[in-house]
């Protein structure tokens, strides 16, 4: 996919950092790219899993993503993060494919939910922590599209408001707003669950 490599300078290793990586990338190390891919591949993975219904679907997106990246690099400016535009690219390659295949946003959210609901039939074999993660997954599942990204980003992919906020292309107030909607929500959720202190769901983690 990525051609031979033409690179004739310093040897690249996978523990560069991924400015490096991109660096030696431009200068042709088809190598240093396929370390970039072989850091960030799980977590685009689960990124976009969470947007996408179709399994078939989401293994397709991944790969678009990456081939976007490799013919973008020299479009990417050093003064940010690489992974924070890598998010970026995912963000928007999934609605670009939500688009043409007009899916509906409410249609999305019932594929994803559905993929969970044979697990809740057994939510009283389970231990308390396994239930609040299933019941956590399904209410994520409901969100709307542009909510779930940002909850992703957050509570999962662990990135900070300001990264985020770059990544969905939206003020930074209004991702800490919709991260306090979305929390209240699944506090809601899992009050029969579980009392206030005995189950620790870091719902409450990093929003200031």
């Amino acid at each position: 996919m990525y051609g031979d490599s033409a690179f004739k300078g310093n040897v690249v290793t996978s523990m560069e950092p991924d400015e490096e990586l991109v660096r030696q990338t431009l200068l042709g190390d088809t190598r240093a790219f396929e370390f970039l891919v072989a850091r960030h591949q799980d977590s685009v993975a689960k990124y976009i899993w969470r947007l996408i219904p179709s399994s078939e679907d989401r293994e397709e997106i991944c790969q678009d993503v990456f081939v976007k990246v490799y013919f973008s690099l020299n479009k990417f400016r050093f003064d940010s993060k690489f992974s924070t535009w890598l998010y970026k690219i995912s963000w928007r390659t999934a609605l670009t494919f939500l688009r043409k295949k007009r899916l509906s946003m409410s249609s999305i959210g019932n594929e994803l939910i559905d993929e969970f609901a044979s697990a809740e039939k057994d939510l009283e074999s389970v231990s308390d922590e396994e239930r609040i993660r299933l019941i956590i997954e399904r209410e994520i599942g409901r969100l709307k599209l542009d909510e779930r990204s940002i909850v992703t980003l957050f509570h999962l992919q662990e990135l900070g408001i300001e990264e985020i906020a770059e990544i969905v292309e939206k003020p930074a107030g209004t991702i800490k707003s919709i991260l306090h909607r979305v929390r209240h929500k699944l506090k809601t959720q899992l009050k029969e669950l579980a009392e206030p202190g005995q189950v620790r769901t870091g719902l409450n983690e990093g929003v200031a």
